[in-house]
């Protein structure tokens, strides 16, 4: 096995030292082969300003965050977000339960008892497994193994507070390990209020979360083995972007895993199953709106709604790493199956039901085989090819008005409410629902080390995506699209084409003893990239008027788009003590077929930070310079029928913010404690979406503002 120099690939912004910072030691990556491009978070080091473990990712170049509720965040990078982003905790994936993505993949990390956020910059490799979009990974706080038979106690554990919310995180694990077993046990839990702003409350964000679990370790030789339990209980949370809020959460998680080395080749191997029951609302935390304009009693005063769903997922991932060439080759397979259902009720009228997903199942089974190496002096490869069949299917669906018509045909003839229902019903059931994708991705990726300081590289990949069971399977008219927040209802399409995504990139990574600069460049181009366009079917458009409250919904298609931009980090030491360190992210989102752009892409961004540091402590100035954003759908967004959300451009704006850290000497105690948006600024977040509840601080559907001042501090203690 050849092994290159392990290198030290920390680029989180303004708040870890750069790779030349002489007074901290950062952790080192060991890679076999050709070096990943990696952007760690190492957590311990960062402020904690909200409760969302997500928003962590604004520090990274190219990612940023879809906040849909204070603990509701969806992961963009690079105009990428919701389904086509791989993410991943402890190497697991995780498959939201609700329709809507209320909990989103980092949704189950909270903030206390998050390790490290880890993002590979441009194309990931295959052996991460699919996805369009790009791959993060988070590993949460664990046990560990010691080099002693001797049994040794560790704990972890913090306090967090934030005052633009009055909210509160507690969160630690506690640890009893030797060289062969490892035990601990951890929770969580974190509360807070609605969110002020400059002016004044956003209604519908106020959230509590708690979590505990635990688990075990046993190494023999070259042979590890591990399993952990996580519960995850949500409640009564605010999703203010979307159309209902969180009543409950309740998700249990276990996963198991194999490492070990035979004959010198090394195997990974991995369990999990999840199993997640969800219920949402519109009437508890906010208004109960009014959208049916139907004369039935489901209809009568607020329309009052709940969801029930739940999700079972279950998965493996097996693979063979070992020496071939100059290099090493990894052989594996990985795979899911996922079951999805979900109903609407009205709690004032009990006969009113739609089933709106039932039994949805996804089915995927993944083949792989990745070399990095060597070919030539200072000069690595990579080279991996993925195959992928998806298989989906789902039962057969029902609704209250459709029944109407069954016990009572004569009644409700061509152009009656009920009998578009019916209609559609029919025509979801007596579809071909039994879809099979056959999926292939390759990469290629080449780096080049001129010299010590200087490293080029360049990437190409083809990537696919099926389409969701919310995009296949969605077959009445709902506000129901993982997350987007656009305020429009959706239909899906059961026979949607799977998203293949053609990608270049190029850059280089430039670091001196005083200066690092590392900016990549890329382009991407996506066929049969599925979203919403406007419905022609008159069904649609009856059913979605009458009952739904949206004239003019969308209907799930394959469109072509194209993804454009560049983003870099950077920073320059001109004192022992000082440093400069930034990130800046730009990309453009674009449909091919038509003149319009993408919808919820983040503006351009330029995140500046200056640092004071000492061996046991620094502050930081930061400055937030964010672009107007005029580059908007017009497919989503342009509907003057639609009350849900507004066509404007977003206002660019400038945040300052303070944060600090010191560490008590041999006591294992951290103190972090910062202030952001400093001068109490009111802007628009473009990412936040359009505002749902009524009578809140913020019209009705215009974009939500960020937080106002906001004083936070954190105290960890490990021992």
């Amino acid at each position: 096995m050849i092994k290159r120099t392990p290198i030290s690939v920390i680029v989180v912004a303004c708040v870890v030292p750069p790779l030349f910072a002489q007074e901290v030691d950062l952790p080192e990556l060991e890679v076999v082969g050709q070096p990943i491009d990696r952007s760690v978070i190492e957590t311990e080091e960062q402020p904690t300003p909200v409760p969302d473990a997500a928003d962590l990712l604004k520090r990274v170049p190219g990612a940023s965050v879809n906040a849909n509720g204070p603990i509701t965040g969806i992961t963009q990078y690079r105009g990428m977000f919701g389904p086509r982003m791989n993410v991943r905790l402890n190497d697991t994936p995780l498959v939201p339960g609700g329709p809507n993505w209320m909990d989103p993949p980092l949704h189950y990390i909270p903030r206390s008892l998050l390790e490290s956020i880890e993002l590979i910059r441009g194309i990931a490799p295959v052996s991460s497994g699919s996805g369009v979009g790009g791959y993060i990974e988070a590993e949460s706080k664990s046990s560990q193994f010691t080099a002693s038979e001797q049994f040794e106690f560790h704990g972890d554990v913090e306090a967090s507070g934030h005052s633009v919310d009055e909210g509160y995180g507690l969160g630690g694990i506690l640890s009893l390990t030797n060289d062969r077993h490892r035990l601990h046990f951890l929770g969580s839990r974190d509360d807070g209020d609605d969110t002020e702003f400059g002016d004044g409350t956003i209604k519908g964000t106020e959230y509590e979360r708690n979590t505990y679990g635990g688990g075990y370790g046993f190494r023999v030789g070259n042979h590890e083995f591990g399993v952990d339990y996580q519960r995850l209980d949500t409640t009564d949370t605010g999703t203010p972007a979307l159309p209902l809020d969180i009543s409950f959460t309740e998700t249990d998680r276990v996963g198991g895993n194999y490492t070990g080395f035979w004959n010198n080749i090394q195997f990974e191997t991995r369990l999990h199953y999840s199993n997640v029951d969800h219920q949402m609302n519109n009437f508890k935390i906010r208004q109960a709106p009014e959208f049916c304009q139907l004369p039935v009693p489901f209809c009568a005063g607020d329309d009052k709604r709940f969801v029930n769903a739940d999700s079972e997922n279950m998965g493996y991932g097996i693979q063979a790493i070992f020496p071939v060439w100059k290099g090493s080759l990894a052989i594996g397979t990985d795979g899911h199956d996922a079951e999805h259902n979900a109903i609407v009720f009205d709690p004032d009228f009990a006969p009113f039901f739609i089933t709106n997903f039932n039994d949805a199942q996804s089915r995927v089974y993944g083949f792989f085989s990745e070399w990095t190496g060597e070919i030539y002096q200072d000069w690595g490869l990579e080279l991996g090819v993925r195959y992928s069949r998806v298989e989906m299917d789902a039962d057969k669906v029902n609704a209250f008005p459709a029944q109407l018509v069954d016990a009572n045909p004569g009644m409700f003839p061509m152009g009656t409410p009920p009998r578009a229902v019916f209609m559609l019903r029919e025509r979801f059931n007596n579809a071909d629902r039994d879809q099979t994708d056959n999926n292939v991705d390759w990469v290629v990726k080449l780096d080049y080390q001129m010299n010590s300081a200087l490293r080029w590289f360049f990437g190409a990949a083809r990537k696919t995506r099926s389409p969701s069971y919310i995009e296949r399977f969605l077959w009445i008219p709902l506000e129901v699209n993982a997350g987007l927040g656009d305020g429009n209802n959706y239909v899906g399409k059961v026979d949607l084409d799977p998203e293949v995504s053609h990608q270049l990139e190029f850059g280089f990574d430039w670091r001196t003893q005083a200066l690092y600069f590392a900016p990549q460049a890329y382009y991407r181009r996506v066929d049969d990239y599925i979203q919403g366009v406007p419905v022609t079917d008159p069904v649609v458009t009856a059913v979605s008027t009458n009952a739904a409250g949206d004239p003019t919904p969308l209907q799930f298609a394959n469109v072509d788009a194209e993804f454009y931009g560049l983003d870099a980090d950077f920073g320059y030491r001109f004192h022992p003590q000082w440093r400069i360190d930034g990130v800046a992210s730009y990309v453009r989102g674009k449909r091919r077929d038509i003149d319009d752009d993408l919808y919820r892409i983040a503006p351009a961004t330029l995140r500046l930070g200056l640092t004071h540091e000492q061996a046991r402590w620094f502050a930081t100035v930061e400055s937030v310079l964010v672009y107007r954003q005029e580059d908007i759908s017009d497919t989503n967004t342009q509907d003057p029928e639609n009350p849900n959300n507004t066509n404007e451009a977003t206002p660019g704006y400038v945040l300052v913010n303070l944060y600090g850290q010191y560490r008590f000497p041999n006591q294992g105690i951290t103190f972090t404690a910062g202030i952001d948006n400093l001068l109490d600024k009111t802007y628009i977040n473009h990412l936040t979406g359009f505002n749902r509840v009524l009578n809140s601080d913020v019209p009705r559907g215009q974009r939500l503002p960020g937080p106002g001042r906001n004083f936070f501090a954190t105290l960890r203690y490990e021992f």
